[in-house]
Order: C-alpha cells, then sequence, then structure tokens
C-alpha cells in the first residue's frame, strides 16, 4: 500500500478530483488517498469551511458557483429550451389578468410571448422584461424600485420583497438557479430567494419554469420545493422521484417539446 499523500496535497487533489468526478463517497475517498474515514472527512469539513467542495449525505462534491454567469452568456445557454418554455406561457396565461414575472432570461423570453397579449398588468422586478413589453399594446407596466444590480438589470432583495408584497396578482412567473433531481430549488444568493419568495406569495397561480440545463445545476442558496408551485412547466419529462412528489403536491406538470 503506497504512503499517504501529505495533508495539503491531499486536499489539493481532493478538490481536483471531485470536480472532474462529481459527487464521490466519503469512503472512496479514503481508498484512493489511504487514509481512515475520519481523517477525509476532517479534510472535507475544512474543504467546505473554505468554500472549496460541497458535502451532502456522506458525499463529497465540487463546490457551487458563488454566483451566477453573466446575463449575456445564459440569454444563450439552452435558448431552445427556453424558448420552449415561453412559447408555452402564452397559452397559460389569458389575457385581461394582472401577472407577476420574476428574473432571468428565461422569464424575459416569457415576457416576450405574452407581447400580444391584450389588458395586461404586469409587476416585475426585472428591467429586461419593462424593455420587452414597452411597446405591448394594452399593457400597464409596474417596475419594483430600489437598488439596481446592474450586471442583471434587475432588482432584488428587500426591495423587491416589499414591492410584490404590496400587490396581488392573478399569476406569477419564476424560473430559479437550479433544481435537484427530487426538486429543491436553489438560487446563488439569498436576495434572489427572498424576490422569489415574494413574488410566489403575491400571486394565486405561481408557475415554475425550468429547463433541462438547471435540473441537476447546484447553486448555493436552497430554499422551496417544485412541489410548492401551482404549476411546474418543463422541456423534458420528470425523472420518477420528482414526478410522485409534484403529484404528492397536486402540481400540474406541463412539458413543453
Amino acid at each position: 500500500m503506497s504512503d499517504p499523500v501529505p495533508l495539503d496535497r491531499r486536499r489539493d487533489r481532493i478538490v481536483a478530483l471531485v470536480k472532474s468526478c462529481g459527487f464521490m463517497a466519503v469512503e472512496e475517498l479514503a481508498r484512493r488517498f489511504n487514509v481512515s474515514v475520519q481523517t477525509i472527512r476532517t479534510d472535507l469539513r475544512d474543504l467546505q469551511e473554505q468554500g472549496r467542495i460541497f458535502r451532502r449525505h456522506g458525499l463529497a462534491g465540487p463546490a457551487p458557483d458563488p454566483d451566477n454567469s453573466a446575463y449575456e452568456k445564459r440569454e444563450v445557454w439552452n435558448r431552445s429550451g427556453k424558448r420552449a418554455l415561453a412559447t408555452k406561457i402564452a397559452d397559460i396565461i389569458p389575457e385581461g389578468c394582472t401577472i407577476a414575472i420574476g428574473t432571468g432570461t428565461t422569464a424575459e423570453l416569457a415576457a416576450q410571448s405574452l407581447a400580444s397579449h391584450r389588458n395586461l398588468t404586469v409587476l416585475t422586478n426585472n428591467i429586461h422584461v419593462v424593455l420587452t413589453l414597452q411597446n405591448a399594446p394594452n399593457v400597464t407596466l409596474r417596475l419594483a424600485g430600489g437598488t439596481i444590480r446592474t450586471r442583471d438589470l434587475d432588482i432584488i432583495g428587500a426591495d423587491s420583497a416589499e414591492f410584490f408584497g404590496s400587490y396581488r396578482a392573478d399569476f406569477g412567473i419564476v424560473s430559479v438557479g437550479g433544481m435537484s433531481e427530487t426538486g429543491d430549488l436553489m438560487d446563488f444568493n439569498m436576495d434572489e430567494v427572498r424576490a422569489r419568495r415574494a413574488l410566489v406569495a403575491c400571486c394565486d397561480h405561481p408557475i415554475l419554469l425550468v429547463d433541462e440545463k438547471k435540473v441537476g445545476r447546484k447553486a448555493l442558496c436552497r430554499d422551496g420545493h417544485a412541489s410548492d408551485f401551482k404549476t411546474v412547466l418543463l422541456n423534458t419529462a420528470p425523472g420518477d422521484i420528482l414526478q410522485q412528489q409534484l403529484v404528492r403536491g397536486r402540481s400540474q406538470v406541463i412539458v413543453a417539446n
């Protein structure tokens, strides 16, 4: 049996290994590095505190990105999948209603699909949505006030929570930074989570939009579940576990393709 790798080098190799291989069991890491399970657990605890890896249920995986990618890059990621979701939204949302629309590129595409709807009132914290609908006929736009996140052109955190808390909407459209295979929802910071919570709370019929590139994508903050929404709109069929949980939560599942 080979000699154990020195601590600092071992930890660097652990980080590199889980980045390339994904989540790995503690026991497998202990075997690979010829150390005890307890030693690996200590390594993983310290590495997680440093933000270098992510631990979950006896597994170690790559650390989630501390923030989302630039807006312009996200606009072109899986655009066909996002477009399919947006097109289906136009069939779901009736004319003459009040709708709250959240942040992100998927929400912007959903707004584009609603541009020909008549007599809409749109509540949003997303400046891209306002720009998309500014010339739409018979659409009333209400934008959250507060500090603008210039990278994404949106307003999140307490400002958006107060804004959505002042209204009641018929429908709400929300996307997220990532979703686990079992339906746990994730975003990249708690201000995004607060904005999402407030939007969902203000509407009678919240709709979650998730394209397949978001499924399995990790983000730092976990809050809520897909079954919290009345309608979950996907562009690929959900896995068995997620399907069961959505049925149990009485969420309507629509697959747009």
